[in-house]
């Protein structure tokens, strides 16, 4: 419960900020962070209580959560980049990610026990948007002032949680065979660092605004 509280505490700050600011947060796509947050803290309460009361398995919630948080991100990527190739490109990606999603959940009968491969696959996605709209931002015709940049920031703590989670993940199988985390300690610290590290990127990115100087 403690480590929940930790982790949760950054991610109510950083919705409560882009509530405050909803209507400044400009492009106006960015306003979909305020949702998806809303989502996230209610999917991570509802997996912790779910599993304290009926002393079940939450992996099914987990698995609904990859879809959102890995269809949501490129999503957001795709609306980011300038160069249509690049967007075109995330667009292809997102399609094929959520035709594996179902091939490996439903289809391969996955959707009560936590699917990794899934998660790597869409970390490994996300990373490569964050890759792309940090190409796309240092291309730019116009000259951006990084740090006055909300997209820079929460594309920042998206990579710091993905990084992080994708190494952990790419070693779950062998973690787990090996007891290695048996009780999920060392994935809950990390997750809480993580949590903290993304959230407060996501609270500097809300505050800012978008400032660029046309170079001729």
């Amino acid at each position: 419960m403690q480590d929940l509280i930790i982790a949760t505490i950054p991610l109510l700050i950083a919705l409560t900020i882009s509530c405050f600011r909803y209507h400044r947060l400009e492009p106006r796509w960015l306003r979909l962070f305020t949702w998806f947050l809303m989502v996230t803290f209610i999917i991570q309460t509802s997996g912790y209580f779910y599993s304290l009361a009926f002393k079940k398995s939450n992996h099914f919630i987990f698995n609904l959560y990859t879809l959102i948080e890995y269809t949501f991100y490129p999503y957001i990527f795709s609306k980011t980049v300038k160069a249509a190739f690049t967007k075109k490109l995330i667009k292809i990606a997102l399609l094929a990610f959520v035709l594996f999603y179902i091939y490996q959940i439903f289809l391969q009968e996955q959707f009560f026990i936590y699917n990794s491969l899934t998660s790597n696959i869409g970390e490994f996605l996300t990373l490569i948007c964050c890759l792309c709209y940090f190409a796309d931002l240092l291309m730019d015709d116009e000259l951006i002032v990084f740090f006055n940049t909300p997209m820079f920031w929460i594309t920042t703590g998206i990579m710091f949680a993905t990084v992080g989670d994708f190494l952990y993940m790419s070693f779950f199988n062998y973690i787990m065979n090996n007891n290695l985390d048996q009780d999920g300690h060392i994935y809950s610290i990390m997750e809480t660092a993580l949590s903290i590290i993304e959230y407060s990127f996501f609270c500097i990115g809300f505050s800012c605004k978008k400032t660029w100087i046309k170079v001729s």
